[in-house]
């Protein structure tokens, strides 16, 4: 039996080889040893894995914007993102739902909510201030016991020119209670002595808060121009330009509360008198 197995040539072109090398040269064995190709492992040609695509359902700092579109390391996705709902996996199927193709697949936003959250830090702190002010109904009272009927101011006057002398018809007797009986004649803008400047009605509000200033609640009132309303003029109008007297109404505001009526007399400044102390002229 050994005989037979050893008479047997060899028929494997490698075993031909291995049984030869005992008999080659030197050089031979180098030839053989060169002709011998060894191989290492290398991961350099394995493909590189590029993630899977995946759409954000909440907005996650450092990676993008809700309904954002990306690609993501498969291990983030499947352990973090998709157990906790955060992200949602982009099949095929899901894109023709959504409309989408391959060309809406964007990149991750690493900047996202790193720079909103330096400009909320570096934002001022706005404190909220609460104003405690004077009811309609308490200031309606101030403005009526507390605010003199009669709001005077001095302005000087422009000098108006002298009229022509004419004849004046002799003067009628008239009966002293005829006299007595006539209502005094409302003063009007373009035939009273004009003045240098005006009174307006932000003059009439601060001459106000200046009479309310020692009343704890006359203070707190809110009270503007717009709250002041000239009697007897046009119904823009904000300011007299004469000497006269001038009725205004100051709105309180309220439910059924009716306006305060005041008297705004405007003297000259050479005619001050002892009740000019209460407002200076300006």
């Amino acid at each position: 039996m050994a005989t037979s197995l050893v008479s047997r040539s060899p028929t494997c072109l490698a075993c031909l080889r291995r049984l030869a090398q005992p008999f080659a040269s030197s050089s031979a064995n180098a030839v053989a040893v060169a002709l011998v190709q060894t191989r290492a492992k290398s991961n350099r040609l394995r493909p590189r894995d590029q993630g899977v695509v995946v759409r954000l359902l909440e907005a996650i700092p450092k990676f993008g914007r809700k309904d954002a579109v990306f690609r993501i390391e498969r291990g983030r996705m499947r352990n973090e993102w998709y157990p906790k709902k955060k992200a949602e996996y982009m099949t095929a199927a899901r894109f023709r739902e959504l409309g989408l193709t391959r060309d809406d697949i964007g990149e991750r936003d690493v900047a996202f909510g790193t720079i909103e959250a330096v400009e909320l830090d570096d934002a001022p702190v706005v404190q909220t201030v609460t104003v405690r002010t004077t009811t309609p109904e308490k200031a309606h009272t101030l403005f009526t016991t507390v605010i003199p009927k009669i709001l005077t101011f001095h302005r000087k006057p422009i000098p108006s020119p002298a009229p022509a002398p004419t004849s004046a018809p002799p003067a009628r007797p008239i009966s002293p209670l005829v006299a007595s009986a006539d209502p005094d004649p409302v003063p009007d803008q373009d035939t009273a002595q004009a003045i240098y400047g005006s009174v307006s009605a932000t003059d009439i509000v601060g001459h106000i808060k200046s009479l309310l200033a020692s009343d704890a609640d006359g203070s707190r009132i809110v009270l503007g121009p717009e709250n002041i309303k000239f009697q007897g003029l046009a119904e823009d109008t904000d300011r007299v330009k004469a000497l006269g007297r001038w009725e205004v109404d100051i709105s309180v505001g309220g439910t059924g509360l009716e306006s305060v009526r005041k008297v705004v007399e405007i003297l000259p400044v050479a005619d001050q008198s002892a009740e000019a102390d209460a407002q200076p002229a300006p």
